[in-house]
This record gives structure tokens, C-alpha cells and sequence, in this order.
């Protein structure tokens, strides 16, 4: 390793209670530079929650001046439920809960109030708000949900949402299938293009609604998989598969009858990473990976007839934790350019913290750097004047604001872009002489939305968050030229609309955003197109499909296939013949270094460039959650997941925009994850539905990551990818408990309890392992639930169902059971043995220490507790088990697993004396969390568990004996 990393360790401090107080990272650019270390604090409250969060910054200043506020500081109720966030990036957010958990009301510091209704079943069927400035509030959101009838179970919709108000609009959801997938959707517009009011009778809200209606189906076969889509404009995509899952075949078949390949001929490792595939037009992508770390090496394409003929030649390099150090286009010329050597190779170099301080590359030597585009340059251009080189050196503050980025060219003069941060917040703006620092309400709203652009480029934005105007250029008339947005419940885009006024009339341009399929509308008698979105693979695929105005240049229905770098940015777009179309290539951080197209009029349909993203108009990227401006190389508003991705919510991918990507603006993802979540997508069958359509399928998504997600983000820090995938198996786990108990008559609590268990035993499962949810009558009485491989699924129900103690032969099929229902007594029955091992089965008690089973503890005499005698004729008391400290892991993931081993505990169908004894902990028990954080066999996770006295535990902390 570099000297670089020579004394730079990091460091943990950890409390009596093994709760993180102090981590220690030690920062500098060069060798020669003496390592500075940077110390970020977080303060937990006497039940172990966690109330204050400093970056290296404020605790430095903080230390001078008490004054000085944490990035985040958390209230809790006194069950320990979250209930307000104070953010010096992003106000305070505080909100109200009702007995069952749910949000009843939420503020925040611009005034505005969400306040939500529940239906008996805690399901929520209204959002009300109100703007600070607001006489009243208004409903911005309405759910329906289908009864229990035969018409209804005929399209599998008793119980599910099956219509959605929302701010754009209303969707209809038409038809599920079996697993719960959406098979059929509608989407109608609102008539006006201000936030509507939802009056509660059906007739009033449809009088609010276009007539136009737009309508997409889905098809799935019996693993998930998503086999065709069929658009609004009645446009099929197929897909095909294999046997182990992957995808082997991707086709469009257009509403005309033509028929066009989008990929084909897959082949993927044994770590499922794709290895090369051929898209439609006859170029093959062929990807090349590290033996020994799994990391890209190379991705090359080439036409199938021609392997020596490369349209493009990425070679990786990397330094050893990772980064990114050198990418070569072996495909592209090397020219020459004011006797200096212009080849399309980047360089790359890191500070101590893997931020990056320096690139190299080639650039349109004619480039201002402004957020607009370069200049664009025609195929074939001959003036080699048009090329240059270029470096970029960028420094950052100690919580991580970009506070300077110079650029030097290889000719001419250079420039140095400074930021202006607040001086006790992470604000930031282009720095200009003699303006304030910039902070809430100074420059950004009292919630962290930027206010302008530039001078004279207001942004507005909505009760939500969500930027809802942008005006390009102001007018003394009123006459603005602007760009407005419409979202959908769920704070996804669903209507752009551009207005540009002319001296005689008004220029418009909307497009709806509908699952795979974009419509974009000039004016009522311009240009009317339809694009396709699709995926030949790990490439993206557009169609273009005239309704009217088609130029005569353009051929209908071309597909513009996209050649993605290993960010998924678009480097190079080929047509249905691979004639090359448009090639552009990207500084750091996302702005556009250099590009050039076949002709004017190709390039004006290219609209996704860095990371796959659609740039608008004003230059800003949109990602789905956030705005992202890359000439500020920053977010122009603070991370509604809050600290899941650091405690600067401004900063784009940690200050690493080469190794990593942000998919929606949530969290950032290593390049190397890109495989892991193509796989999931695959295997749950979202496809390219996933980018517009699973917000339809989790009727709740809206309510969770639109207005409470801020709060339960920042709690839980589960990653998106997390998210999505447990909102996936969410309605699997709770779907297999609903049927299995019916089948066995279990109550609505036990329902509830098996969903869970199923739930996150899955979760701890890789998703490309198919598992099987059992539950059936216990030999000795009662119920019992398993969950584990599909192959050994009657092997399983057997022994649940004729051993006394399966919990032995279900272990050895690779399964995980709970006794859901303890059996009935008869009165004088002697005690029932317990669920887990009997006091016959128990191994010897070993010292639960970091060196392993080398040595056995000693027992420890332990208090027995008071139970009935063995023919006294009474039920066992339960015992009561003090959850308290162990209240954050309960809310967190895995929690249900920890509540599983409580309630057996309480029952006593768990008998105390066959935990583990603890060295030196006098009455005090382990258990293992089966399947915790990913767990696979016995003793990694376990729930301590202290005999107080009588009847009385306490749950005393979670940990992992094991780590030292």
C-alpha cells in the first residue's frame, strides 16, 4: 500500500455498552503531509438511543463555542419512538404517533403539516397539508382499497389498494396476480397543473381528471419474473429466461407489428456477473473481471462480424482498497493537439479518506465550464485544435465540502471554482465577493432546498421537498420562461412541462413519465413522440415512435442503443445498424467534458447522459428523489433519507464520483454492487418497471420515502437497495403467513408473528436461494412454523409434525423453526419439555469469551424461577422479560428474530437454563439469533438475557462474542 496510508488508521471508541461514542479517521493528501485526525461524535442517551451526531467540523467548533448546534439531534417518546430531528442541513422534522405506531401528524421547519387517516386496518387512506402561508389544508392524497367480494377476488384485489389520488393525478390499479404483482394499471392526469384538492366522493374526484387514460400491463411468470410489459401505447416487451433465472433473450414488439431484438446471447460467471451479451443491432459487450477480487477489469464492445474492430476498449486500474486509479479507451485515436498528445486515458488520485483530490483526461478544448454543454462537434470534424488535456484538483473541508475545484488546461488560461459553506451547516454556493455565508434561510429555504440556481433562476418547491418550478428567464410582463414538475405520491416524476415564450405565442413541450415509456408532447400541433425505455442488458435501449411531426430525417421506430462506461453513463449511442449516433465523455463529478453526434438534429433526442440520468433544460440531472447539480459538483437539496450516506446531506457519492454511483439520490453504491442489484431486479421481476413501477405495487411507498422516510431513514440507515428488497419479501412473508394460517386456523397475532419470523429469515437468506414457508400442527400440540430450501420442504413438514423436538432434524435440513402456538395442558399434566434443546440434549456450557471454546466456564449458581410444581394443575406463569435496552436492535433489522427468542423465553416453551452461561456475569444467559445480520450457523449473534429475580428478566444487549 501507498505511503500514503502509512499511520492512518481508523478508529473506533466504544462505551461500557459497546455503543459507538467517537470514530477517528486520520486525513492527509500527500506522504509528506503529518496525518490530521478527524473525529466525529455521536451521544446516546441513558437507554442507549442515540440523541446527537457531530462531524469533525462542528465538534472542532463546538469545542470552541457551545453554542455551536450537531449536524443531527434526535427526541425520542418515552417507548424510545422517534419523534423529532433537528438537522442543521435540513431543519427540524418532527411528527406524532398514534398508538399503533403509524403517523397520525408531521411539521417541519418551512410550516408546512402533513396529517394522515387510517382506516380500522391501520391502512392509510388520506394525506392531508398545509403550507405555513395556507388558510386551510388541503387533501393531497386519497386511497381506496377493494373489499372481499367474488368480483373483486377474480382480479386478486380483495384487501389492496386499487386506487391512488395523488398530486399528479389518479392511478388505477386494475388487476394483481396470484403473488401480488400489479398485471394492470391506469394512470389519469389531473385537468389542472396546481396541486389538487381530493373531495371525498369518487364522482367529484373523477370530475378533476382528464379523459385521457393510459393503461400498462404486466405478465409474470411463477418466480416473479417479469415475462412481458405492455405499455400505454400498446407496445410489448418480452423477456426470456433460463434455467437458472438469467436473463437469455430481451425483444420489443412495436403497437405496427414490427419486431426487434434487444439482447440476446447472455453468458454470466458464477458470481453472476455478466460476462458478454449481443444487443440487437449485432455489437457484443463483453465484460472482464478479476480473478482474485471480482473487480471490472475491461468492457469492450465490438460488432459481431469484426472482433478487431472495437467501438469501445475501457481498461480498469485500481490501487489496492478499491479506487479507481486509470481508465484507457483502447477504441479511440490518440491526436494531437498544440504539439502536445491528447490520448482518452483518465487518471485519478485519492486523499487519505478515498476522496478524490486530482484527475487527468481530455476535454473539448474549447469548453467554459459553465452548467451548460459544450459546444458540439460534427463526426468527422478534421481541426485537432477542437481536443485538449486537462487537470482537476479538488479540495474539501473536514465534512467533506467540495470547497475548491481548479482547472488547468493543457492550453490557455485555467479558472478556480470556490464554494462559500456555511459556517456552521453544510450550505453550500459558487462564492462571490462580499455575500454571507450561506444557511437556512439564507440562500436555502428553512428546510435545505437551494433557492436559485444562479441570480435571476428561482426554484420553487412544494410541501414535500420536491422541486416543482424552475424559471429559466424572467420577464417584467409575467410572460416567464420556466420549467414546472408534477409528482406522484410516491415523489416520483410524473409530468415535465417546458413553456418558452416567442414574440407572437408560447412554445411548450410536456412529457409523461408512464412505466417504459416516455410521451413527449410539442404544443397541440408540433411534434408528438413516444419513447420506449427499455434494457438490452446492462445497456439502456430507447425507441422513438412517432404519432405526428416526425422529421423526415428520422426513421420510426429507431432503436438508439446506449454503450455505458462502468457508472452507466452514456458514453456512446448506436442505432438499429450500429452507425455510430452520439459519443460524449464526462468529468468527474458529472458535467460534460467533450461530446459530439452524427447531426444536429440526432442530438437534440439524446437526453440521458451521466449515470443514465435525464438532463432537463436548466443543466440539473434528475434522480428520482433529489436534483443534482454537476457544476456544483453537490445536491441542490438535503438527503431525504437523511445521515444513511454521512452527515454532510449535500455530498455526491462521498466525494468518490469514480468508484461510486447514487441510483436515486438516497445513498451511494460501490461499482462493484452494479451486478448484485441487476441480479435482484431479475430475480424479483421488476425489470424496467422497477424505475417507475414499484412505487405502484407498495401502495404505503408513497407515505414511507415521500414524507415520513426522513425520519425512519436517518433511525434505521437501511441502504435503498435494502429497502426495496424488504418491501419486496414483506408481501411474500406476510402473503405465506396469511395462507398458511387460515389453512391451520391461527390467530390474527400469531399471523402477525409468523410474517415476521418468515420475513427475516428470508432477508438473512442470498436471493438466489428459493425457500419454502411452512406451518403445520405440532406432534405434541400447537403450532409450528419453518422456513427453509424448497427441495427439503416435506422432510421438514414430517418431522414438525411427528417429532416431539424437531428443532434438531429441521436444523440439519438447513431450516429454521418457532413454536407459534404453545399446546394445550391437560390439568395435572407434568411440564412440557421446552422447544429448544432439552435438559438431556444440552451440550456442556462453554465460556462465551473472543478465544472460542478453548476453556469451560465454571456455572454460575443461578436463582431458579417460581413455578407452579409439576402436578400443581395450573398453567405455567409466563415471565416478564425488561425489553428496554435492547429497544433500538428490536426496531431495527432482524428484530423480529430477537422477538421470536423473547416470546418463547416469556412462554417458557424456551427454558432459561439452556443458554449459555456467561463467565463473570452471575445469572445471566445467552441465545442465539439464528439467521441476525446474515447469520448462518450457530453462536455469531446472541441476546443476553439476566435472571432479576422471581419472574423477572431483563433483555440486557445484542452482541457477537466472537469479535474482539
Amino acid at each position: 500500500m501507498s505511503s500514503l496510508h502509512h499511520n492512518t488508521p481508523t478508529l473506533t471508541v466504544v462505551d461500557p455498552r459497546g455503543l459507538t461514542v467517537r470514530s477517528v479517521a486520520y486525513h492527509r493528501n500527500t506522504a509528506q503531509q503529518s496525518p490530521t485526525a478527524q473525529v466525529t461524535r455521536q451521544v446516546f442517551d441513558a437507554r442507549g438511543l442515540l440523541q446527537q451526531q457531530w462531524d469533525p467540523r462542528l465538534f472542532e467548533l463546538h469545542a470552541a463555542d457551545p453554542d455551536v448546534l450537531p449536524n443531527l439531534a434526535h427526541r425520542y417518546s418515552l417507548g424510545g419512538q422517534l419523534l423529532s430531528t433537528d438537522s442543521v442541513d435540513a431543519g427540524r422534522q418532527t411528527r406524532l404517533l398514534g398508538s399503533g405506531g403509524q403517523v397520525v401528524q408531521q411539521w417541519d421547519s418551512r410550516g408546512t403539516r402533513q396529517r394522515f387517516e387510517y382506516d380500522p386496518l391501520l391502512r392509510p387512506v388520506a394525506v392531508f397539508e398545509r403550507a405555513q402561508e395556507a388558510a386551510a389544508e388541503h387533501c393531497v392524497e386519497r386511497m381506496t382499497y377493494a373489499g372481499m367480494t367474488s368480483a373483486e377476488a377474480a382480479r386478486n384485489r380483495c384487501g389492496r389498494m386499487i386506487r391512488h389520488d395523488d398530486p399528479a393525478g389518479t392511478l388505477f390499479v386494475d388487476r394483481y396476480d396470484v403473488q401480488g404483482n400489479v398485471t394492470e394499471q391506469t394512470r389519469r392526469l389531473c385537468k389542472s397543473h396546481t396541486a389538487p384538492d381530493w373531495p371525498l366522493p369518487v364522482s367529484e374526484r373523477d370530475a378533476q381528471l382528464q379523459a385521457e387514460a393510459f393503461t400498462t400491463a404486466w405478465q409474470y411468470d411463477a418466480l416473479g419474473q417479469r415475462l412481458e410489459q405492455i405499455d400505454a401505447r400498446g407496445n410489448r416487451q418480452q423477456s426470456q429466461y433460463g434455467v437458472d433465472g438469467q436473463l437469455t433473450k430481451s425483444e420489443i414488439l412495436f403497437k405496427s407489428g414490427t419486431r426487434k431484438t434487444l439482447v440476446d446471447q447472455r453468458s454470466v460467471n458464477a458470481s453472476a456477473q455478466v460476462l458478454s451479451e449481443r444487443l440487437g443491432n449485432g455489437v457484443v459487450s463483453v465484460a472482464e473481471y478479476s480473478d482474485s477480487d471480482g473487480r471490472l477489469t475491461r468492457l469492450s464492445a465490438h460488432l459481431k462480424d469484426s472482433a478487431g474492430k472495437r467501438l469501445q476498449d475501457l481498461f480498469y486500474s485500481y490501487d489496492r482498497v478499491g479506487n479507481v486509479l486509470r481508465i484507457r479507451d483502447a477504441a479511440q485515436p490518440t491526436r494531437w493537439a498544440g504539439n502536445a498528445q491528447v490520448e482518452a486515458v483518465s487518471t485519478f488520485e485519492y486523499d487519505s479518506l478515498s476522496r478524490l483530490i486530482k484527475a487527468t483526461g481530455r476535454e473539448n478544448a474549447r469548453n467554459t465550464g459553465a452548467s451548460a454543454l459544450p459546444g458540439r462537434v460534427s463526426f468527422g470534424a478534421k481541426d485537432d485544435n477542437l481536443w485538449g488535456n486537462y487537470t482537476r484538483h479538488y479540495t474539501y473541508d473536514s465534512a467533506d465540502n467540495l470547497t475548491q475545484m481548479r482547472h488547468v488546461p493543457s492550453t490557455g488560461s485555467g479558472y478556480t471554482q470556490r464554494m462559500q459553506v456555511g459556517e456552521h451547516s453544510n450550505h453550500g454556493v459558487i462564492a462571490r465577493e462580499g455575500a454571507k455565508a450561506p444557511g437556512l434561510g439564507n440562500g436555502f429555504d428553512h428546510s435545505g432546498n437551494l433557492q436559485a440556481l444562479a441570480p435571476g433562476q428561482a426554484l420553487t418547491w412544494n410541501g414535500r421537498n420536491r422541486l416543482v418550478r424552475v424559471a429559466q428567464v424572467l420577464r417584467d410582463n409575467g410572460e416567464h420562461d420556466d420549467e414546472t414538475y408534477l409528482y406522484d405520491g410516491a415523489g416520483q416524476r410524473v409530468v415535465k412541462r417546458r413553456v418558452a415564450h416567442g414574440k407572437t405565442q408560447a412554445h411548450t413541450h410536456e412529457v409523461l413519465y408512464l412505466p417504459g415509456l416516455e410521451l413527449h408532447r410539442h404544443g397541440p400541433d408540433g411534434e408528438w413522440l413516444n419513447v420506449v425505455l427499455a434494457q438490452g442488458g446492462r445497456h439502456s435501449v430507447r425507441g422513438l415512435q412517432w404519432e405526428q411531426g416526425r422529421p423526415a430525417e428520422m426513421q420510426d421506430e429507431q432503436l438508439r442503443f446506449g454503450l455505458d462506461d462502468h457508472l452507466g453513463s452514456s458514453t456512446l449511442e448506436l442505432d438499429d445498424s450500429a452507425g455510430l449516433l452520439s459519443q460524449e465523455s464526462y468529468y468527474p463529478f458529472g458535467t460534460t467534458a467533450w461530446w459530439a453526434a452524427k447531426s444536429a438534429l440526432e442530438a437534440s433526442y439524446k437526453s440521458r447522459r451521466y449515470s443514465g440520468k435525464e438532463r432537463d433544460a436548466s443543466g440539473l440531472y434528475y434522480y428520482g428523489f433529489r436534483y443534482y447539480a454537476p457544476w456544483l459538483l453537490r445536491w441542490i437539496s438535503a438527503d431525504p433519507a437523511g445521515a444513511v450516506d454521512g452527515l454532510n446531506l449535500y455530498t455526491m457519492v462521498g466525494n468518490n464520483p469514480i468508484g461510486y454511483v447514487d441510483d436515486d439520490g438516497l445513498q451511494r453504491r460501490s461499482m462493484l454492487e452494479v451486478v448484485t442489484v441487476l441480479l435482484l431486479v431479475l430475480l424479483i421481476g421488476h425489470g424496467v418497471g422497477l424505475e417507475v413501477g414499484y412505487r405502484v405495487e407498495l401502495a404505503y411507498f408513497g407515505l414511507i420515502s415521500g414524507v415520513v422516510g426522513i425520519v425512519l431513514y436517518a433511525n434505521q440507515r437501511l441502504s435503498t437497495t435494502e429497502v426495496r428488497r424488504r418491501a419486496f419479501y414483506e408481501q411474500s412473508a406476510l402473503a405465506g403467513a396469511q395462507e398458511l394460517g387460515r389453512r391451520q386456523g391461527a390467530t390474527e397475532q400469531e399471523v402477525s408473528e409468523l410474517a415476521d419470523f418468515f420475513l427475516e429469515h428470508r432477508l438473512a437468506t442470498v436471493d438466489t436461494k428459493s425457500l419454502s414457508y411452512g406451518l403445520t400442527p405440532a406432534a405434541r400440540g400447537g403450532l409450528y412454523g419453518y422456513i427453509g430450501p424448497t427441495e427439503r420442504r416435506e422432510q421438514a413438514e414430517t418431522a414438525s409434525r411427528t417429532e416431539r423436538n424437531p428443532s434438531f432434524t429441521l436444523a440439519r435440513l438447513g431450516f429454521v423453526g418457532i413454536e407459534l402456538r404453545a399446546p394445550t395442558r391437560k390439568v395435572g399434566a407434568s411440564p412440557l419439555p421446552p422447544a429448544g434443546l432439552t435438559h438431556t440434549e444440552v451440550q456442556p456450557q462453554t465460556r462465551v469469551t473472543s478465544v472460542g471454546r478453548r476453556g469451560s466456564a465454571p456455572e454460575e449458581p443461578v436463582a431458579q424461577p417460581v413455578s407452579p410444581g409439576p402436578s400443581s394443575g395450573l398453567q405455567p406463569e409466563r415471565l416478564v422479560i425488561d425489553v428496554e435496552p435492547v429497544l433500538t436492535e428490536l426496531r431495527g433489522q432482524g428484530g423480529g428474530i430477537i422477538r421470536n427468542v423473547i416470546n418463547r423465553l416469556e412462554a417458557r416453551t424456551l427454558d432459561f437454563h439452556t443458554g449459555h452461561a456467561m463467565a463473570g456475569g452471575q445469572n445471566v444467559r445467552s441465545f442465539d439469533l439464528l439467521g441476525y445480520h446474515g447469520q448462518r450457523g450457530r453462536g455469531a449473534y446472541r441476546v443476553l438475557i439476566q435472571h432479576v429475580s422471581g419472574l423477572n428478566y431483563r433483555a440486557v444487549r445484542v452482541m457477537n462474542p466472537h469479535r474482539r
